[in-house]
């Protein structure tokens, strides 16, 4: 009877063992699988991620690429406009090389004279046009005279008839530059 007890206890023995051994394995086994499927998801997120930063790299490297050849383009018009501009001051300074300007002053002062005359004059009156658009443009209302609003009123109060004699300072009195020339151009001097 002890050898029945005996082996019933090593046999209940053996089936715990065999249950607590399958239980410890299993629950590693279990352990390792949600592991695993933890770092599958870890990594399919870390997929989606690579895939977007591929995407934008690839939308950047494209719009530098695009840029790139704007650049180039425009550096390519750049280069033939400073080429066409070099050419330009080469053939202005052979001019100058070829006359000598000082020489010419002396021996025909009319004709250089009223060259230069009619050029300053072409600048003062681009230089006065080019005026009354920025006074348009802060005044809102066109100019026509070129002279500020205060200065119109004035000029208007002057021509009045008002018989006290009129005395006029070199500060306040405005000629143009251009009529100065221009008057002198007519002389003939």
């Amino acid at each position: 009877m002890y050898l029945k007890l005996i082996l019933f206890f090593a046999i209940i023995s053996v089936i715990g063992g065999g249950y607590a051994y399958h239980q410890v394995t299993v629950s590693k086994l279990e352990n390792t699988v949600i592991q695993l499927e933890a770092n599958n998801r870890t990594l399919k997120e870390n997929q989606v991620q690579m895939e977007q930063a591929v995407k934008t790299a690839q939308e950047s490297l494209a719009a530098a690429e695009a840029n790139a050849k704007k650049s180039e383009a425009a550096m390519s018009a750049l280069t033939a406009k400073n080429n066409e501009l070099a050419k330009d001051k080469a053939n202005y300074m052979k001019i100058f090389k070829d006359h000598n300007l000082t020489r010419l002053a002396r021996a025909k002062p009319g004709m250089i004279e009223t060259r230069i005359n009619n050029g300053t004059e072409k600048v003062f009156r681009m230089l006065e046009d080019d005026t009354k658009e920025l006074m348009d443009a802060d005044d809102g209302e066109p100019a026509t005279t070129g002279l500020p609003v205060d200065a119109q009123s004035k000029v208007g109060q002057q021509g009045s008839s008002d018989s006290s004699p009129r005395t006029e300072d070199n500060n306040s009195r405005e000629e143009s530059p251009a009529a100065d020339l221009s008057t002198t151009a007519a002389s003939g001097d």
